[in-house]
């Protein structure tokens, strides 16, 4: 037959009356389901932490008890019975809290506002550590142009102020002055490019058409997808790929002021040469030849004439005789002894 202990039980109350349990007698109160071991001195709660609407919580007596009510008013507080009282030992929100922000430690990284600087939510003064200026001073001193530099776009001293939009426009200029001293790609296409690419350089030839037509000199750069002008100022230069030259604009015309470094050598018969800008290669003189600024002479010698039909053999054409049927070549005639 199954056996069955059953431990000392009633209501909170008929513990309350029964009084102190024997050391290690235990009782159960049917009501609250709390469990109780005594000690022949007093009775101690076992066990898990009541719980249930606060209405049900039951009469603070007994000192250690702990109460969560899980429902209804006051839901999720924690209590602790001190054996007069409960106490609530949690808190949910700012209104459970005794004290205020003033009780608040600064912290490392975040600190404290003080009140008095604080208006409509916003802080309303600004510290350095040591100078303090509220906003409606820092308005006002701001709004003091006579305490400020005045925009002035036409100024050029280190003072002066200028405006985004004057800022802008010099660096526009300034871009305007650099970028002709880049390449062209060519500049005696006189028909726009049907396709060209961003960034895309022209010097205009005259005669030129399209929306080129009018613009002679001027340097078209493709941007965006439409094309932009620059006006050349004395000095530009740019490079034409497809020639490999540089070109510099001298107020009228583009002209040519470098290109690829050559060498010119002297060949056979010739002087000079080098890498200079201008370069002279002279005739060299040699035997029977004289040179002067403006002609090449040969000099006469023996058996040989120079006149305006060329240079020749002098041939009596008897011994000596120029023979054009064999190669133009000059053959032995006749030999004469003589007479004794």
């Amino acid at each position: 037959m199954a056996q069955t202990v059953q431990v000392k039980r009633g209501t909170r109350a008929e513990l309350a009356a029964y009084g102190v349990l024997q050391a290690g007698e235990m009782g159960f109160c049917t009501d609250t389901k709390e469990v109780y071991i005594g000690d022949g001195t007093s009775n101690s709660m076992v066990g898990r932490a009541m719980s249930g609407p606060e209405a049900s919580r039951p009469a603070a007596a007994s000192a250690g008890r702990a109460y969560i009510v899980t429902s209804g008013t006051n839901s999720g507080y924690l209590y602790f019975d001190d054996g007069s009282a409960w106490r609530r030992i949690n808190a949910q929100k700012l209104s459970d809290l005794t004290g205020s922000v003033d009780d608040v430690t600064d912290g490392t990284t975040y600190a404290k506002v003080l009140k008095a600087d604080i208006t409509a939510g916003h802080v309303n003064k600004i510290s350095d550590g040591t100078n303090i200026k509220t906003a409606a001073e820092i308005k006002t001193h701001i709004d003091d142009a006579s305490k400020h530099r005045v925009i002035n776009d036409t100024g050029t001293a280190i003072t002066d102020l200028w405006s985004a939009q004057k800022i802008r426009n010099e660096i526009e200029l300034a871009k305007h002055n650099i970028e002709p001293q880049s390449s062209v790609k060519n500049q005696n296409l006189t028909v726009p490019p049907v396709i060209p690419a961003e960034g895309d350089r022209y010097i205009i030839p005259a005669a030129a058409t399209g929306v080129w037509a009018g613009k002679t000199n001027q340097i078209a750069e493709y941007q965006s997808a439409a094309w932009v002008y620059y006006t050349p100022a004395v000095g530009w230069t740019a490079y034409v790929d497809d020639e490999q030259k540089i070109y510099s604009w001298n107020g009228s015309a583009w002209v040519r002021t470098g290109g690829a470094l050559q060498t010119i050598t002297a060949g056979n018969g010739l002087t000079g040469g080098g890498q200079a800008d201008s370069v002279t290669l002279n005739i060299g003189a040699g035997y029977g030849i004289g040179v002067t600024a403006d002609a090449i002479a040969v000099t006469a010698g023996k058996g040989i004439t120079v006149d305006s039909n060329g240079i020749a053999a002098s041939v009596d054409g008897s011994s000596i005789v120029y023979d054009t049927a064999n190669g133009n070549r000059l053959m032995v005639a006749a030999i004469d002894g003589g007479t004794f």
